[in-house]
């Protein structure tokens, strides 16, 4: 069954279908990063019963979907400090690779965000067989990063030896990454750019959860994915993409950094919820941990299952109708990883509500079970595992939608055209 496309547009939700970008764009790079260090359901497990919460391994997969989650080293010591030496679940890996510093000041540390944004980058240039110094545009992603300046952006055109170039970093929660591939589109198609390499890398899980706060940080994992993109000259590169915001869903996911003036009562709180979990206070732990909401991810789950899936259902529909596409065009749709029944709802939606096809599902791609919610990162992620299965092939077309807070929604359309050095691509390790 498909469906014809009419002149009328559907009352959508969320998206703007007037406000895209269309152009001829290709992607011809792709680079992630995954510290190989996990935490299974084990760790939380044991925090959820020392809280008060029995909960088993088998309970939080069958709630959250996920077997493992990669991290870096750093988080590991962070949840050993928090939870105790002892807890379970958590499994070394190796270390970041050793990263060149390309002159960076002293008084600048890198971290683990950067670390792994600029491997990511690496890779993404030796897979389309690019240097540094052809890149015209930088734009990276994170909600998760250490720094307000020198941007992500700009640490990591300097980390990789780029010119002097336009570096910008977004931030939005976990659909960043859509609105850096419409930034990049409208660099490539409006300016004398030519090469744009998006970056988005993500420490969710140590940098703004509280590891304590077992139902949140249990969903998210730690890595960092790179696109580049070059200005097209076929009809086979012609790409299509949307994005958005509505600020009245902010209560169902947000985040409120903490400033200078918040720093000493919150440093105060974290040593208190620690007190009480290690003296087995678990009520007046969980007082505090619910209370706490400046430097913390909150999230109404309920309302995230129900609103992000039509988000990005929209998008997906939106952007084919952009295209003129059949559905039976679209290869596969890639989506942000959230959780594996919101990409599921994904499916449902566009053929409930859009008269999507019934198959509709089995195009859906799913690997947050091994990764968790990468933020930013995951769509890049999910590519490389479609490629490591051999499902994604040159010549297919594909949707990559996301939603995330605030609440930020978009997507791409594009044709998968293949990639100079496909190995490159498929080394999310270090090794």
């Amino acid at each position: 069954m498909s469906r014809e496309y009419s002149n009328e547009w559907p009352d959508y939700t969320y998206i703007d279908a007037s406000n895209y970008t269309h152009g001829r764009v290709r992607f011809t790079g792709l680079g992630t990063y995954i510290p190989s260090s996990i935490i299974t359901n084990e760790f939380f497990a044991y925090v959820a019963t020392r809280l008060g919460s029995p909960r088993s391994a088998e309970d939080i997969e069958r709630v959250t979907g996920l077997q493992t989650r990669h991290v870096c080293a750093s988080t590991l010591d962070l949840c050993r400090r928090l939870a105790g030496s002892d807890a379970p679940g958590l499994i070394a890996g190796q270390q970041l690779e050793e990263h060149t510093t390309t002159g960076i000041a002293d008084a600048i540390d890198t971290d683990t965000v950067v670390d792994m944004a600029v491997i990511a980058a690496r890779r993404a240039l030796e897979s389309a067989g690019r240097q540094p110094e052809e890149i015209d545009a930088i734009v990276a992603a994170s909600s998760s990063d250490n720094y307000l300046f020198p941007t992500l952006a700009g640490l990591i055109q300097h980390r990789l030896g780029c010119r002097r170039v336009r570096a910008i970093t977004l931030k939005g929660a976990c659909a960043c990454d859509t609105e850096a591939f419409q930034s990049a589109m409208e660099m490539l198609l409006s300016s004398n750019a030519r090469r744009v390499l998006v970056v988005a890398s993500e420490a969710f899980i140590s940098n703004i959860t509280h590891i304590l706060d077992w139902k949140t940080s249990s969903l998210f994992g730690e890595g960092a994915a790179a696109f580049l993109l070059e200005r097209g000259e076929s009809a086979e590169d012609e790409a299509y993409a949307i994005s958005g915001y509505d600020a009245s869903q902010a209560a169902a996911l947000y985040c409120q950094t903490p400033v200078r003036r918040d720093a000493a009562l919150m440093a105060e709180t974290d040593r208190q919820i620690a007190q009480f979990y290690q003296e087995g206070r678990a009520e007046e732990a969980n007082a505090l941990l619910s209370q706490h909401l400046i430097g913390y991810t909150r999230m109404n789950g309920k309302e995230v299952y129900r609103e992000a899936p039509r988000a990005m259902a929209e998008c997906v529909d939106a952007l084919c109708r952009h295209a003129g596409f059949d559905t039976r065009m679209i290869s596969w749709i890639i989506p942000h990883q959230p959780n594996s029944r919101i990409i599921a709802r994904i499916g449902d939606i566009l053929i409930r509500d859009y008269g999507w096809p019934a198959d509709t599902g089995a195009k859906m791609v799913n690997h947050f079970f091994h990764y968790g919610n990468l933020s930013n990162a995951s769509i890049g992620m999910a590519i490389v595992e479609e490629l490591r299965l051999g499902r994604l092939q040159p010549g297919q077309c594909i949707v990559l939608p996301a939603a995330g807070g605030g609440m930020h929604y978009g997507g791409w359309l594009l044709r998968y055209q293949g990639f100079h050095n496909l190995a490159a691509t498929m080394a999310p390790y270090v090794h």
